[in-house]
């Protein structure tokens, strides 16, 4: 299986995987190697994935089915190549995982921000003026680019899994994120792929990077707060930046999401829909 997982990471359908995606296959492979590194592909059975599945599964049953992902893609390359004969992750069930139905709240939404520019990183709260105003995951903001991304006509969403693309057109708040951004962050130089969040190395800001300073954000909003009309304010429900997004999608007047179907696009809904009575 260790060469099974060796050659797939080589392959052309790894390669052409997100950035993301293949992030985070490394990072779950190094604990399936553990446990089905030493077998031969041929002796592993829908019994054996069911298993680890269920260990995974007893704290973490969302990593336990995106370890079964990972699984499956390699069993159905190896099919197609002939290592194999059968798939034996294609009959074991995943955990069932109930979506996300948090909205957040105007005022929640402005105590976080506030907070953000009292922190050693206020570059977040311009991140989640685009992540809400754009209906952006934090992956496609902190990979924007000046050159590439900021057009006369708006801002320039390249959308990732499989989403369409789109032009958020400038609005006054839109521009004043973008504003704030270069202030706190510093002009990027008009140079090729120059980003928009710069990391102190002059790349773009790595997940790691970012998804530290968020939590240190959200951590001090929920401890400390700040003062609001007078009045201490802390945030009591914890949000995931990526809730911004479905804040975004729920406040749009069309429901933009860039999503293709109406299911996924029902995901980043987040409030029920109204409608007149029958009479």
């Amino acid at each position: 299986m260790n060469w099974l997982f060796d050659n797939y990471s080589k392959s052309i359908q790894f390669a052409r995987l997100s950035f993301q995606t293949k992030q985070g296959d490394e990072i779950r492979l190094r604990r399936i190697r553990l446990v089905f590194g030493a077998m031969l592909p041929s002796k592993v059975t829908s019994g054996h994935v069911r298993q680890y599945m269920d260990k995974i599964g007893e704290t973490a049953p969302v990593s336990a089915n995106r370890d079964h992902g990972f699984l499956s893609r390699v069993f159905s390359w190896a099919k197609e190549r002939n290592i194999v004969k059968d798939n034996p992750v294609r009959d074991v069930k995943k955990f069932p995982e109930s979506p996300r139905d948090r909205y957040v709240e105007d005022w929640e939404y402005d105590l976080v921000y506030r907070v953000a520019l009292t922190t050693a990183y206020p570059w977040i709260a311009p991140m989640m003026e685009i992540a809400y105003l754009c209906r952006m995951r934090s992956q496609e903001i902190r990979h924007l680019a000046t050159d590439r991304h900021l057009l006369p006509e708006g801002i320039f969403v390249e959308r990732g899994k499989g989403s369409s693309n789109e032009i958020t057109l400038w609005s006054e708040r839109l521009e004043k994120a973008v504003k704030l951004a270069e202030e706190l962050l510093g002009k990027a130089k008009q140079t090729e792929n120059a980003p928009l969040f710069p990391a102190r190395s002059g790349g773009f800001i790595s997940k790691t990077a970012f998804s530290s300073a968020w939590r240190r954000v959200r951590e001090k909003a929920t401890t400390e707060g700040i003062m609001i009309d007078g009045v201490q304010t802390v945030l009591t429900h914890r949000f995931n930046f990526h809730d911004l997004k479905a804040k975004g999608v729920t406040d749009h007047e069309t429901k933009a999401s860039g999503h293709k179907t109406k299911k996924m696009q029902a995901i980043y809904d987040r409030k029920p829909a109204q409608t007149k009575a029958t009479r």
